[in-house]
């Protein structure tokens, strides 16, 4: 079964807001086997959206639109469906009735635009919205939804669960695996996988985020067997740039192994300016295992808080492998990242270039410090420097549990 996701709003054409109900449905209708044609998102406008249900239509058992049932002008979906389907648009009074409640039990008060919310397609099925006004409704292989994320996610499991009774779907789950990746192009994994990705009906697929690349493979769950076969092909080829799986990131996986060891961890940080310490503390559980960071942007910081040696920092320079290894020994825990560069624009030199940066590690008696030469914006530079940073203290982790 295939279905058609419709996101409604002009703010999510012209920049005024990010689409993330999409993400929520399709992971919901892969857990029932229906998987997604197409997403296709229109402004605020009756005739598009039902240009867009036209569309829908032709390759879709289901159509499902999110946003546009709210009480203002520019909620017009309910009315675009009704117009496309050549039907009327109703109010029942118990429906009426249940609206007038829940606004007064929020203290707000009922205007003859609020009856816009509880309007219903003739033949429609209603779903009851729980944490606001507009129900979900479908109608005909229609479905439609608040584009209102909580109220979202209080609809659609339960009309999910209606929907499957309804058209007696024999579940199939979709089986995805995600391998997380780093420190390879994606050209280069491309190359070295493709020979793999043979198999008739799996969707693979490379997705870059800001913290790796991920290798998706997609089939049936009642055929992950052979998805299977594959990963263990791709672990044989790459294994050692993966560094989790699933939406685990490289933070929690470095995190759940200082807590296996019962080793504390610190950072101190120079050009990232707390950005590690960011995506450390981000974590649930992280203070188990975290000490502190220190953001020793100056020389006299790195001196004072990390023993870092005067006459070092006049020999090397603060962006260097010296002052690096100073800074990560002078971190009191068993586990530790120091971090200083260049990152821009400005302040590089021919010898020392913006981009460059050390990073030093520490876990126990070893300790390594790598140089780096980094690309992008500022603030890019310092994002690079962070992933890098975990991903070879992860490395050095398992290097001292061998």
């Amino acid at each position: 079964m295939k279905a058609t996701l419709i996101l409604v709003g002009t703010e999510l054409l012209n920049g005024g807001m990010i689409d993330t109900n999409s993400i929520y449905m399709s992971e919901k209708l892969n857990s029932y086997g229906i998987s997604i044609k197409y997403k296709i998102v229109v402004k605020d406008d009756i005739n598009e959206i039902k240009e867009a249900i036209e569309i829908a239509k032709k390759s879709s058992d289901l159509v499902i639109l999110s946003g546009g049932l709210g009480p203002t002008i520019d909620d017009l979906t309910k009315v675009a469906v009704a117009n496309y389907l050549g039907k009327k648009l109703t109010i029942d009074k118990d429906d009426l009735d249940r609206l007038k409640i829940k606004l007064k039990e929020r203290n707000i008060d009922f205007l003859e635009e609020n009856k816009k919310e509880v309007e219903k397609v003739e033949g429609a099925t209603f779903f009851n919205n729980e944490v606001g006004m507009a129900p979900g409704m479908y109608v005909d292989g229609i479905a439609c939804f608040p584009g209102v994320p909580r109220e979202l996610y209080n609809l659609f499991p339960k009309f999910l669960k209606w929907y499957s009774t309804k058209m007696k779907l024999n579940i199939d789950k979709i089986y995805i695996r995600d391998l997380l990746t780093y420190g390879i192009a994606e050209s280069l994994l491309n190359k070295k996988l493709i020979p793999y990705f043979v198999e008739t009906g799996i969707d693979y697929e490379f997705l870059i985020k800001d913290y790796g690349t991920i290798i998706r493979l997609q089939y049936k769950e009642s055929n992950k067997n052979l998805v299977e076969k594959i990963i263990k092909k791709i672990y044989n080829e790459i294994g050692n740039k993966i560094f989790s799986e699933g939406n685990i990131k490289l933070e929690e996986v470095i995190l759940n192994k200082l807590k296996e060891r019962n080793l504390l961890f610190s950072v101190a940080e120079s050009c990232t300016g707390g950005m590690i310490s960011s995506k450390i503390v981000g974590v649930s559980g992280a203070s188990e295992v975290y000490k502190e960071g220190l953001v020793t942007y100056s020389n006299s910081s790195k001196v004072e808080r990390l023993g870092v040696k005067e006459e070092t920092l006049k020999s090397y320079g603060a962006v260097s492998f010296e002052t690096a290894k100073e800074m990560v020994e002078g971190l009191k825990t068993a586990v530790g990242i120091s971090v200083t560069g260049i990152a821009g624009p400005n302040g590089g030199t021919l010898e020392k270039p913006v981009g460059l940066v050390y990073i030093g590690l520490k876990v126990n008696e070893n300790i390594e410090v790598m140089k780096k030469i980094f690309k992008g914006s500022r603030e890019e530079i310092r994002e690079k420097t962070v992933l890098c940073s975990l991903f070879y203290l992860n490395k050095l982790l398992d290097k001292g549990s061998n």
